[in-house]
């Protein structure tokens, strides 16, 4: 009797050891059918692929001459009032040629930009007003009559390689474009006019030149050597207005040439000869 037990005890034993073990099962890819479903992740919801990745970058249109908010919102099947809400343009929904316009979302409102700031001073200066009377047109004759303004050609402020475009740079936006140069080579006003700001103030452009043209069109010129104008100095097409350098935040010696309706930063290279 005593011989049965202690066989029913290691038996026990046996299985209790057997239970505590167990060998993995690898695991094996799942087989797609074709017209099946696609794999889902741990939320339920389907796995994104690589154009769903893609389709995620944010939708920018460049103004070309001749736009409209309305031909725009027409060519991407988006109504004219939506973009112009997402850009924030007003009414009579007034555009410029390089001007970036976000199509699928809210363009970003961006930091205090000290150049817009600096412009938009400039540009209230009191003039004397001449009384018109306006017709006031419907919403959606204005969006169609309001070409992009500008495009009008300028000359290129400095003779070298274009190492930085206009646009979206990393998670800030380049409101201009870098020219490479060499330290002291001249730099060129791009179109004649009247300088509205020179002095190293602004944070970030080292030694800055503003300079206002017709129709409210603006040049800024950063990180030079020195300036060789000063505030309130007409200037004409082509003259020399500062020196090449590396002030402010800059890596090396070039200029950063920046182009303005009003405000509004547009892509230089819209303007400038090719």
């Amino acid at each position: 009797m005593a011989l049965m037990v202690r066989r029913l005890l290691c038996l026990l034993l046996l299985l209790a050891v057997a239970g505590c073990y167990s060998t993995p099962v690898p695991r094996s890819k799942p087989v797609i059918k074709p017209g099946a479903s696609k794999p889902v992740g741990r939320s339920g919801a389907p796995a994104a692929s690589g154009s769903a990745a893609r389709s995620s970058e944010p939708v920018i249109r460049y103004v070309r001459p001749n736009d409209t908010l309305y031909s725009i919102g027409k060519k991407f099947g988006v109504d004219y009032r939506l973009i112009a809400m997402r850009n924030r343009i007003e009414y009579p929904y007034s555009i410029f040629v390089g001007q970036p316009l976000y199509i699928d979302r809210w363009a970003p409102k961006g930091g205090y930009d000290a150049t817009a700031d600096k412009i938009k001073k400039a540009s209230a200066a009191p003039r004397p007003q001449v009384k018109k009377t306006v017709e006031k047109k419907p919403a959606a004759q204005a969006a169609h009559k309001s070409k992009a303004t500008g495009g009008g050609k300028l000359l290129w402020p400095l003779r070298g390689k274009v190492t930085s475009r206009f646009g979206r740079r990393g998670s800030r936006m380049h409101d201009g474009i870098d020219i490479s140069g060499k330290e002291g080579t001249p730099v060129h006003a791009a179109s004649s006019g009247v300088v509205v700001y020179s002095d190293h103030r602004l944070s970030g452009y080292g030694n800055l030149v503003i300079i206002r043209h017709g129709n409210n069109l603006f040049t800024a010129y950063g990180h030079n050597q020195r300036n060789l104008v000063k505030k309130g100095q007409k200037v004409h097409s082509g003259d020399v207005i500062a020196r090449v350098g590396q002030t402010g935040r800059a890596s090396g010696p070039h200029l950063h040439f920046e182009v303005r309706q009003g405000s509004v930063a547009v892509d230089p290279l819209a303007y400038l000869p090719h």
